[in-house]
């Protein structure tokens, strides 16, 4: 399992900032699916009390990418192919809502904001910083939830996201790249900006089954290395236990 290794924090009342080191660790995949937080080892390397660190693990499990079993710990969410399957196919059904709703509303307001989203993920991408291009990504694809002005429908965007994220991270794992290319959106933007309807939430489909096999590919290999490891665990010499250490 991997090994994430924490700066400490000079501030113990920061909670966002251990939210977003704890997010990053999660998203560039130091802290993989499945593996246990080590609660102490972590509170000891940021060089925080350990309230703080259980407030932002507890925003994190309340986020979907956390989740705290009882008696057992605080373990990084296991992904599996129909996770992820599940996930894409609303993104989708959404996405297509979103641009029909969004769509008679859009004004300059929409297209400046459409333009400094897109701006933000390209400077991501050129900074190689994963983190931050998977989270101005989903901000990009997340202005069309937000213009659509139906409550429901950006609710369950927002509790989408989070999931999202993780799978995006894994995306550009199974592609073997820390970020995407920096023209990837650049077709989805235009379109936005543009008088077809219809070609938009074609190629917001499109966008994203890009490379969707190799990803579930990528994440039945996780699974069949869990089952594997599982196994060994139970009638072989054991291996370590994801325990963060």
């Amino acid at each position: 399992m991997g090994k994430a290794d924490f700066a400490p924090i000079a501030d113990t009342t920061r909670r966002a900032e251990i939210v977003a080191l704890l997010r990053r660790a999660i998203l560039t995949g130091q802290l993989e699916p499945g593996q246990k937080l080590n609660e102490l080892r972590i509170a000891e390397q940021m060089r925080v009390s350990r309230a703080p660190l259980r407030e932002a693990m507890r925003e994190l499990v309340q986020e979907g990418i956390l989740t705290s079993i009882p008696y057992a710990g605080t373990f990084v969410i296991d992904v599996t192919a129909k996770d992820i399957d599940d996930a894409y196919s609303l993104n989708k059904v959404l996405d297509e809502f979103a641009i029909e709703l969004s769509w008679p509303l859009r004004d300059q307001c929409f297209f400046d904001e459409l333009g400094r989203r897109h701006e933000a993920v390209k400077q991501a991408t050129r900074d190689r910083d994963t983190t931050r291009q998977i989270e101005t990504a989903l901000q990009l694809h997340g202005l069309i939830h937000e213009w659509a002005d139906n409550s429901v429908l950006l609710e369950t965007w927002q509790r989408l996201t989070s999931r999202l994220q993780m799978y995006f991270a894994l995306h550009q794992r199974a592609r073997n790249e820390p970020v995407p290319a920096e023209d990837i959106h650049e077709t989805y933007v235009q379109l936005l900006k543009g008088a077809d309807m219809g070609a938009a939430q074609r190629h917001a489909r499109e966008h994203i089954d890009l490379d969707f096999e190799e990803l579930l590919a990528y994440a039945r290999s996780l699974e069949q290395r869990d089952s594997k490891g599982a196994k060994a665990d139970r009638f072989g010499p054991t291996r370590n236990r994801p325990d963060g250490s």
